[in-house]
């Protein structure tokens, strides 16, 4: 622990919150809360409130995530694999519930799992996220109950989400509880169940999704203005779903809808965000895109065996006997479908995030450190190879490049008036130099 810091205050002066929201989850004096700022969930602590007990600190998995003691802990072992991390076994697949197949983001596996252990008892809630209702825009992190909870909370979320924040609920409730969360909010869990046993007797399954960054709110405000749309009109917004790879449906007030393709038509949106425009920093000091500490870690199956799949599969990563034994229950059942696959397959699908988290790690962290700006303190990153090519160098500098566009007010203007074709042909040469 650095003696020099006091509380998570400091993280976010430091630019390395990830805005997980553990903070809020585990002080024990209701000190922490999470407000917007530039487009972020960004901790404030009361200090009157605050004793300095540092548990915040000590589960922050913003400026500090030692990952070779946390794969000890929880695996026994070190990485077998530098771009996958532990694992037992690799899948593809989907729920065989039609409905939640199609609403999902890719398969529907996560829902499903959900609903089957809520369903057999084997937990008694879910930490989950849904967009509110009177807010359409922002998200919020609930415990779900109920099979319809569960399921009003699948899809991607395309913005800042303070997931552990309810991690305070699961602390007060009885029950045994799954957790869902991307790299940074499953590494902020796995650290708080080290300072608090409670927890770790109470969370018992960890589902992580796949995640090479995310999105901040003025992603999302930008989207909107580009398409003409008042913010004041919406109603609600599914950022994916309706089948593989899916749409973004923004309801309006009055029942009509607005519908933009993810991915594969020239008026997709994907190109914007998968381009690293309005990209949190603290995203780009990640080295994790599989979610390796999870028990089960989930994604889009990017790979040309699947080409023309329109109602959506998952690629699955199961890491632990805990994992396997929810998998191998649910196959049992019917509720799922999963096909045994070579773990290549698996880094094949995330080919370019893995690229990015892995690959491209090294050059981002020495470029970030050479600029002044402070950097996690890993311990040591799982890595098969950390790429010093030429073209490392031009693909961190794109991405730094439009992390910097994104975040000028005035280029952000111009940015609108960018035709999607221009935009999709723009990430296209990332995709080229991700190829190389």
């Amino acid at each position: 622990m650095n003696s020099s810091l006091d509380n998570v205050r400091e993280v976010v002066r430091d630019g390395l919150c990830a805005g997980c929201g553990v903070c809020v989850g585990v002080c024990p004096h209701e000190a922490v809360s999470m407000r917007v700022s530039n487009g972020l969930f960004l901790p404030k602590i009361d200090e009157g409130k605050c004793t300095e007990c540092q548990l915040c600190l000590q589960c922050c998995p913003g400026y500090r995530v030692d990952f070779e003691e946390l794969n000890s802990e929880i695996f026994q072992k070190q990485p077998q694999d530098g771009l996958l991390g532990n694992f037992l076994g690799c899948y593809v697949g989907h729920s065989n519930d039609r409905e939640v197949r199609f609403d999902s983001s890719s398969g529907g596996i996560v829902t499903q799992l959900l609903v089957f252990a809520l369903q057999k008892d084997i937990i008694n809630g879910a930490l989950v996220v849904r967009m509110k209702r009177d807010n359409p825009l922002e998200p919020e992190p609930f415990i779900a109950k109920t099979t319809q909870d569960i399921i009003s909370a699948s899809k991607s979320k395309y913005c800042p989400v303070p997931t552990n924040e309810a991690v305070k609920d699961i602390l007060k409730e009885d029950g045994r509880f799954a957790v869902v969360g991307l790299p940074c909010h499953i590494h902020g869990i796995r650290k708080a169940e080290k300072k608090i046993k409670e927890l770790q007797e109470k969370i018992v399954l960890h589902l992580g999704i796949m995640c090479s960054h995310t999105v901040n709110f003025s992603g999302t405000e930008h989207l909107i203005k580009k398409l003409g749309i008042a913010r004041d009109r919406i109603v609600k917004i599914d950022f994916r779903g309706r089948g593989w790879p899916g749409s973004m449906v923004i309801t309006l007030k009055g029942s009509s809808t607005v519908i933009i393709p993810y991915v594969g038509k020239w008026k997709a949106y994907g190109s914007i965000f998968s381009s690293f425009f309005f990209t949190p920093r603290r995203c780009l000091m990640c080295p994790d895109e599989t979610n390796e500490l999870a028990d089960i870690s989930l994604g889009d199956a990017w790979i040309p065996e699947l080409k023309g799949e329109t109602k959506g599969e998952s690629v699955v990563v199961v890491r632990t006997k805990k994992g396997e034994e929810i998998l191998d229950s649910a196959l049992s059942a019917g509720v799922i479908t999963l096909k045994p696959i070579r773990c290549e397959m698996v880094k094949n699908s995330q080919a370019e995030p893995l690229k990015f988290k892995k690959n491209d790690i090294g050059v981002r962290l020495a470029m970030i450190e050479s600029s002044g700006q402070k950097t996690p303190n890993f311990n040591s990153i799982p890595c098969s190879s950390s790429s010093r090519s030429i073209f490392a160098f031009v693909r961190s500098f794109f991405v730094f490049f439009n992390v910097q566009i994104s975040e000028n007010k005035i280029l952000e203007k111009l940015l609108i008036s960018v035709p999607f074709p221009i935009l999709r042909l723009y990430y296209g040469v990332y995709k080229f130099l991700s190829s190389v």
